[in-house]
C-alpha cells in the first residue's frame, strides 16, 4: 500500500481504529512521538500502562526475531499489546518482518480487541528502492513524518501555541516561521522558553533573538554555564560582534544565572522553593549546578557587569570580552 499522510492515521484513530504494523518515518520527531502517543492512547484505552502490555525495544540493541517473537505472544494480562521499536532504521535484516507481515491475513484498521498485538517502528528513514523495503511497504503502513513545509508553518505555529495556552505576537510568529535549522522541536523549545518568561517584554525578546540560529545560542548559553571552554570557543564568535545580538544574550545569560543563584541557595539551605520550575529550566539548573558555587557565582556576576558596562557605555565589543567570561572565572 502506498505511504499514509499521518493525518488519515490520526483520523483512523479518532474512529478508534488500529492496524497491526506501523512504520513511522522522518525527521520530524515531534510528529512522529504525537502519533505514538494516539495509537497508545487506542491499543491501552483505559488500563493503565505496564510491563505486560507495552514494550520498548531499540534496535541497535535488540534483534528483529527477538521482537517478533514478542509481537505474536499473547499480554500476560490480557488484552493488545503495544511494542514500539525505535531506531528501526538499524535492524540488519528484514526478510523475517516480511515474512510476518505476509502470515497476516491484512494490516487494514479495526478494532483493538481484534488483535493481540500492534507493532510500531519508528526510525529516522525509509529507503523504499531496497527490495525487502518494497515488500514492508506493501503489507504494512508507513507513515512518513516530513519536513514541515514553509507554507505550512504559520499553522503548526499556531497549534503549538494553543497546545501551551501561549499567546504570540506578529513578530513572535515571523521569528519563529523564519527559525533556521526549522523542526516542531525547535519551535515547541523557544515556546517553551518565551512561556517560562510569562509577559516579560524585553526576555521574550530576547528569548527569541531574530537573526540568530536557536540551537547555537542554546549551545552556546549551556556551554558557558556548563564550563565547557572547547564548546564555548566554537560559539563565541556568532556573539562577540553584533550588538543587537550581545545585549539580548548578556539578557538572557544574566536571566539565567538569577535562576542558578536560587538554586544554589536552595542546596546550601537545603529548601526547596514552593514554586513549580519550568520542567526545561529546571533540567537545565540540574545540569549547571555542579560546575558553580558561591565564589564562582559572585565572581562571574563581576564579570558581567563589567560586559555590560562596555557594551552600554563605552560601545566596545569584540571576543575578547566574551572569552574573558570563560576563562577569568573559575570555579
Amino acid at each position: 500500500m502506498p505511504k499514509i499522510e499521518p493525518k488519515l492515521i490520526q483520523k483512523e484513530l479518532q474512529a478508534g481504529k488500529v492496524r497491526p504494523v506501523y512504520w513511522i518515518f522522518g525527521p520530524e520527531r515531534m510528529m512522529a512521538r504525537g502519533l505514538l502517543k494516539r495509537i497508545q492512547k487506542v491499543v491501552h484505552q483505559d488500563e493503565p500502562v505496564n510491563d505486560f502490555n507495552y514494550e520498548k525495544w531499540d534496535a541497535a540493541e535488540a534483534s528483529l526475531g527477538t521482537i517478533l517473537d514478542s509481537a505474536q505472544s499473547f499480554s500476560m494480562m490480557g488484552g493488545a499489546k503495544l511494542i514500539v521499536v525505535r531506531n528501526a532504521e538499524d535492524l540488519k535484516e528484514l526478510e523475517p518482518l516480511v515474512d510476518f507481515l505476509k502470515s497476516m491475513p491484512n494490516n487494514d484498521p479495526t478494532d483493538v480487541a481484534e488483535l493481540s498485538s500492534v507493532l510500531v517502528f519508528i526510525s529516522k528513514s525509509f529507503d523504499g528502492r531496497k527490495k525487502t523495503s518494497k515488500a514492508i511497504q506493501d503489507r504494512a503502513v508507513t507513515v512518513p513524518c516530513e519536513e514541515v513545509e514553509e507554507q505550512n508553518r504559520e499553522n503548526w505555529i499556531d497549534y503549538l501555541a494553543r497546545q501551551r495556552s501561549l499567546t504570540l505576537t506578529a513578530e513572535e510568529q515571523l521569528v519563529l516561521r523564519g527559525l533556521d535549522p526549522w523542526s516542531l522541536d525547535i519551535v515547541d523549545q523557544e515556546m517553551a522558553k518565551l512561556e517560562l518568561v510569562a509577559s516579560d517584554e524585553t526576555l521574550r525578546a530576547q528569548v527569541l533573538m531574530s537573526g540568530v540560529d536557536a540551537r547555537a545560542r542554546d549551545e552556546f548559553i549551556d556551554a558557558l554555564f556548563c564550563r565547557d571552554k572547547a564548546r564555548y570557543l566554537k560559539w563565541v564568535h556568532l556573539f562577540s560582534k553584533d550588538m543587537d545580538v550581545q545585549l539580548p544574550i548578556l539578557g538572557l545569560i544574566s536571566w539565567n544565572l538569577r535562576h542558578l543563584k536560587v538554586q544554589l541557595l536552595e542546596k546550601e539551605t537545603q529548601s526547596r522553593s514552593p514554586e513549580k520550575r519550568n520542567p526545561y529550566l529546571q533540567r537545565n539548573l540540574d545540569r549547571w549546578l555542579r560546575h558553580w558555587n558561591c565564589k564562582s557565582i559572585q565572581e562571574f556576576e563581576h564579570d558581567l557587569f563589567g560586559i555590560d558596562f562596555s557594551l552600554k557605555n563605552t560601545r566596545l565589543t569584540g571576543q575578547g570580552l566574551w572569552t574573558s567570561l570563560m576563562f577569568q572565572n573559575q570555579k
